[in-house]
């Protein structure tokens, strides 16, 4: 089976039962679209590989060293492919972890968009969610990136339900 979730009929455990949430649509709708989108999703930063440049790099992005979690956490989002979405909670229930742990980890990621896409990662419901720790306008960026790689959205922010299980990723080692 491919690394995406077929599109067989079967429903995935992560979307069981998933309705809007009232919040995400209201984000959605308050969100203030930037004059300058970037859509960016070639740029390939430096990433450490081994345990001691690890321990030895600092964040660009906030001047202090990267966690032992966090680079949990990207080492995880770094698998999800081109074209395809994972969400906080799937990354989350990999590392036995939480949703928002994840999601803070995202928001402090230093490597995107490439060899870390955090852009690839979406709320539960399958809604765009914050980027960059934004929610008022960098989730244009969020979005314009997924779309270039072939993820679609409707008018509210969602990926389109015939999409959602074909593009799901969840298949982390």
């Amino acid at each position: 089976m491919s690394s995406a979730v077929a599109a067989t009929g079967n429903t995935s455990k992560f979307f069981a039962a998933k309705t809007r949430s009232a919040a995400h649509t209201r984000l959605f709708a308050a969100a203030v679209v930037p004059d300058v989108i970037d859509d960016d999703v070639h740029t390939v930063m430096e990433y450490p590989e081994t345990e001691s440049a690890r321990k030895t790099h600092l964040s660009a992005k906030t001047g202090r060293p990267v966690t032992e979690f966090q680079y949990r956490v990207y080492d995880a989002c770094r698998q999800i492919p081109v074209g395809c979405f994972s969400t906080y909670k799937a990354i989350a229930d990999h590392l036995g972890s939480g949703p928002r742990a994840v999601g803070n980890a995202l928001s402090k990621n230093p490597f995107a968009p490439l060899p870390i896409p955090c852009h690839r990662v979406l709320t539960s419901d399958c809604y765009i969610g914050g980027f960059s720790g934004d929610t008022k306008s960098k989730i244009f960026w969020k979005k314009a990136k997924l779309e270039k790689e072939g993820v679609a959205f409707d008018d509210s922010g969602y990926v389109l339900p015939k999409h959602q299980q074909s593009q799901f990723f969840s298949d982390f080692k």
